[in-house]
């Protein structure tokens, strides 16, 4: 079983101290050591809530603030939520101390992990790890089981720190690595929470909940910010928007803004960007064009009292006043672009941003003449994903049905088999009675995970053919590296104690 203390020093860095200021029952050596790493290092502090519902109570979120590693070892067992990315200063907002205040995103001290919520049980959670590995930035460090379904941290290996420099920028990179690891999941895992907090309140970790852990995952953020420039690439977005100095844009005379107050189907449900999402974006869109919070209301009461399922008065209110707080300038366009996408499909709406800037847009990749790299690379492992299963891992048919299935030219296809730690091939026969077997790193730990005497059978068939092909040496180098990592942390029973090999 994990140590809770690995894990919480693993996320938390050195963002807050190790032993509490008062009262704590770590020697006096150690607490003159933890004093001189105070006077090196700024220490921050964490939320905490014993419930769920305390995240949403009349006044605010009701929890408490720690400041120390050694009060959260004590008090984890008893806690539901917390912030595993430190803010500078905490604080209460009634003389109770009882309501918290100052869990902003620009109190932000330093970014610790990535979170990604996950609000279905229908895949189990070995199918974030391989779908991470196979579609995302990689095996997640930690992931951890909900009463509705899974939360996967992606730790860094050292904390962003956050500073108003440049307008936030640092903030702004982390927000959309944030976006761009959860658009990367939903596109091959149901319940992907879209619409999630980057950097707010996620379940606190317990010896109960956390089905995976590995501190050999960590990210670089330099890694990273690469990785979500090419996720922009394909998303034809750049990473920052440039503010045009024009004359100001009113975003409520935009099409998008009248098609979105014109949708009458939009509905909650758990993982899609709904009508809690589309009020606050249109309020947004209100306020940053100098619409008063009266006029708004009027204007978000009679779109909700259209809708086929309604949300109550007072939620309605409680969206508007959120909006006019002034924490945001305008709508996001990010969120634009999803609601248009989730409830106006197929509709072509032009998304101009609300402060009159624009996104420096790359070629449509139908447009350019060569296809990058990764993006050939992606396309043969969801065409794998799509055939293959844990029942037959490898998919058996011909280069040319390949090719025409993915859209592939035959020596790109070539190139991207000899190039890939990702993918595995083997080639039987010649000319036109010649068959080639596909599997991934993932498919095939997938079928290793689920460990019956079957799947068992079929992995171990799949590596020794594998194994006949020189080209496949770089796959399997790293097929047995990520199955030793996910065999190496005991949580699941089925795991326990069993090893695989790929040799």
């Amino acid at each position: 079983m994990v140590k809770m203390s690995n894990i919480f020093n693993l996320l938390l860095h050195e963002g807050i101290y190790t032993y509490k200021t008062r009262n704590s029952s770590a020697p006096f050596s150690q607490l003159f050591k933890d004093q001189k790493e105070k006077q090196r290092n700024k220490k921050g502090a964490i939320c905490v809530t014993r419930s769920k519902e305390d995240l949403s109570t009349s006044l605010g979120v009701k929890g408490y603030v720690i400041t120390s590693k050694e009060t959260l070892l004590e008090d984890f067992v008893e806690l539901s939520h917390w912030t595993p990315n430190v803010h500078n200063y905490l604080g209460y907002s009634d003389k109770e101390r009882r309501h918290l205040k100052g869990h902003t995103e620009k109190n932000l001290q330093q970014i610790n992990t990535f979170v990604v919520d996950i609000d279905t049980k229908k895949q189990p959670y070995t199918e974030i790890l391989t779908a991470a590995l196979d579609h995302s930035i990689g095996i997640p460090t930690m992931v951890l089981e909900t009463p509705k379904g899974f939360q996967a941290y992606f730790v860094l290996e050292t904390p962003l720190f956050i500073s108003n420099q440049n307008d936030y920028r640092g903030l702004k990179v982390a927000k959309r690595i944030s976006e761009n690891i959860r658009r990367s999941l939903a596109k091959v895992l149901q319940g992907v929470d879209l619409s999630c907090n980057d950097f707010g309140f996620f379940r606190m970790p317990s010896e109960e909940n956390v089905r995976w852990f590995s501190d050999k995952m960590v990210f670089s953020m330099h890694n990273l910010i690469a990785w979500s420039k090419r996720q922009d690439d394909d998303q034809n977005r750049g990473l920052f928007v440039v503010e045009s100095k024009g004359e100001a844009f009113d975003p409520t005379h935009a099409e998008w803004f009248r098609e979105l107050l014109a949708t009458r189907h939009v509905k909650g449900s758990d993982g899609q960007i709904g009508r809690d999402n589309l009020m606050y974006t249109l309020a947004l869109a209100c306020y940053s064009a100098g619409k008063g919070q009266g006029e708004t209301l009027d204007l978000l009461d009679e779109y909700n009292s259209s809708l086929e399922v309604p949300l109550r008065h007072s939620e309605v209110q409680k969206t508007v006043k959120s909006a006019y707080k002034g924490r945001f300038k305008g709508a996001s366009q990010t969120y634009i672009q999803e609601l248009l996408e989730a409830w106006l499909p197929g509709k072509d709406i032009p998304v101009t941003n609300h402060l009159g800037g624009w996104y420096k847009f790359k070629k449509e990749r139908k447009d350019r003449v060569r296809s990058h790299y990764d993006e050939w690379e992606g396309d043969l492992l969801a065409y794998i994903q799509s055939e293959a299963s844990t029942i037959q891992p490898i998919i058996w048919t011909t280069q040319s049905a390949v090719c025409v299935a993915v859209g592939i030219p035959r020596s790109t296809f070539n190139e991207v088999i000899r190039k890939s730690k990702k993918i595995l091939i083997k080639r039987i026969g010649k000319g036109r009675g010649a068959q080639t077997g596909l599997t991934s790193v993932a498919m095939l730990l997938q079928c290793a995970l689920e460990f019956n005497q079957q799947y068992r059978a079929l992995y171990y068939e799949a590596v020794r053919l594998m194994n006949e092909s020189r080209e496949n040496a770089s796959a399997l180098w790293e097929l047995e590296v990520q199955l030793e990592l996910l065999t190496r942390f005991p949580v699941d029973q089925a795991l326990a104690g069993k090893k695989f090999n790929s040799s």
